[in-house]
């Protein structure tokens, strides 16, 4: 059987670009007793290419179909260390010396400047760029290994991405980590057999497409009865000053989020961070002379095993009220809890499935244009104010040259309309809120994270 991309997983294939990535990215520390005990560039090389050896979705490619009608495929494809294992700072570097290149402001900077790019998965849908020995990580004593990890999104989503994470640096690896996202084929799509498989695919979808359409009318009109006790989808929402977002340039800050708040009994972190977010996004519209009567956020819900689902990609984008309209910071998560459990519930309905699966029917030639007709009028309306992901990686069981993994980091994609991006990523009991944004919606970085940690620390006191 072919392994060909579904086309819910080349949404993120032919709809990217460099000037809108859309990849996955982790920023890990693993710890390190000092400048003696950070491991060897080489050592380094040589473990990850020793895990990687054994995890088959480290070990494929993308190749085009023949034909050009059909989405690609994947093909086995040994990982090239020189292509997948790069410095993060260049220690050779004539602009900085060796003591500058240690530090964590150092490694945030090249980040930012890889955040502006996308993995081309032709040659490879997985990089990581590596900084031993580095100061200044926040939350972490002393010195630090920094490994930043991108996965092409056409790869798998942001849980399988933790799973990898786990294959590749867990000290007791579990067999089901490495076997995420394994499947690929065992060489290149040939010439004619290849190409009349592609015709066979495309015009079988092409068959299918005016059926599925039907069935997607059929389950949005019914989904948007409130008779049938559905939960309706989030209104439409008002454009603010921070819906843009362009080419090139981002910012990258990571915020430790209180130990109180992720032990917090009351209400989830993942809950607390959004109402965070809704304050500190709130207070800088208001300092720009904005008074929004409604924010929320696009989160990614994960899709249960028991729905049937093809694609790698198995979420959906929940529509998150933030409770701007509550009177205290306590109804504003209680509003945030509501809506989160609102639309979780409309995202595992049959009819929602029904319209998310509509994808699976479009051949390739109708999506590659739909997506790369380039952006459209600016309206009035966007889909949400701001991107949120949360991630848990798991138990703190990962380590690298025997240092352990004490931090992770995370950042959503960002959008034409879309300008900030909050990751919410744990490990063990350590949770980070890493900020992504772009100067078009937020001009200041530093002014915004000191709004978020404000929030946090606040919010650490009155609702955790």
């Amino acid at each position: 059987m072919a392994v060909v991309v579904d086309p819910k997983d080349s949404l993120f294939w032919f709809g990217t670009s460099d000037a809108m990535p859309t990849d996955q990215y982790f920023l890990l520390a693993f710890a390190t007793a000092g400048p003696a005990a950070a491991p060897a560039w080489e050592d380094l090389v040589e473990v990850i290419a020793g895990r990687s050896a054994a995890i088959p979705a480290l070990n494929k490619r993308l190749a085009e179909s023949p034909a050009g009608i059909d989405y690609p495929r994947w093909v086995h494809h040994a990982a090239d260390m020189g292509e997948c294992v790069h410095r993060l700072v260049d220690e050779g570097s004539t602009s900085s010396t060796p003591e500058a290149t240690r530090q964590w402001s150092t490694c945030v900077d090249r980040v930012e400047e890889l955040l502006a790019s996308t993995l081309d998965a032709t040659r490879t849908p997985w990089q990581l760029h590596i900084a031993p020995d580095v100061v200044g990580v926040p939350d972490v004593d002393g010195r630090a290994t920094i490994v930043f990890v991108r996965f092409s999104h056409v790869l798998t989503d942001g849980l399988g991405g933790a799973a990898l994470l786990r294959a590749l640096f867990g000290r007791t690896p579990n067999p089901a980590d490495a076997e995420v996202a394994a499947a690929s084929e065992p060489h290149e799509p040939g010439a004619v057999g290849w190409r009349l498989r592609d015709f066979g695919r495309a015009l079988g979808r092409l068959v299918r497409l005016p059926s599925a359409l039907v069935a997607t009318a059929v389950a949005g009109r019914r989904s948007a009865r409130p008779s049938d006790g559905a939960d309706r989808p989030t209104a439409p929402l008002r454009r603010a000053s921070i819906n843009t977002c362009g080419a090139g340039v981002r910012d990258v800050t990571v915020l430790p989020i209180p130990r109180r708040i992720s032990a917090s009994q009351r209400f989830t972190v993942t809950q607390i961070a959004l109402c965070a977010a809704s304050l500190a996004t709130e207070r800088l519209l208001i300092r720009r002379g904005e008074a929004p009567d409604s924010l929320a956020a696009a989160v990614p819900v994960a899709v249960r095993e028991s729905v049937q689902w093809v694609g790698a990609n198995r979420f959906a984008t929940a529509v998150v009220g933030l409770g701007v309209a509550s009177s205290t910071a306590l109804d504003r998560a209680e509003t945030i809890r509501s809506s989160l459990a609102t639309e979780r519930r409309r995202l595992v309905s049959r009819d929602a499935i029904t319209m998310m699966r509509l994808v699976e029917s479009v051949p390739r030639p109708i999506l590659s244009r739909y997506l790369r007709r380039g952006p459209g009028m600016r309206t009035e309306f966007v889909p949400a104010h701001m991107s949120v992901t949360s991630v848990n990686c798991g138990v703190a069981d990962m380590e690298l040259s025997g240092g352990p993994a004490v931090m992770v980091a995370g950042f959503p994609c960002l959008s034409p309309d879309i300008g900030i991006g909050l990751g919410i990523y744990g490990l063990g009991t350590t949770v980070t809120l890493g900020v992504l944004t772009s100067p078009d919606a937020v001009p200041d970085a530093d002014e915004y994270a000191d709004l978020l940690r404000a929030a946090l620390d606040e919010l650490a006191v009155t609702i955790a």
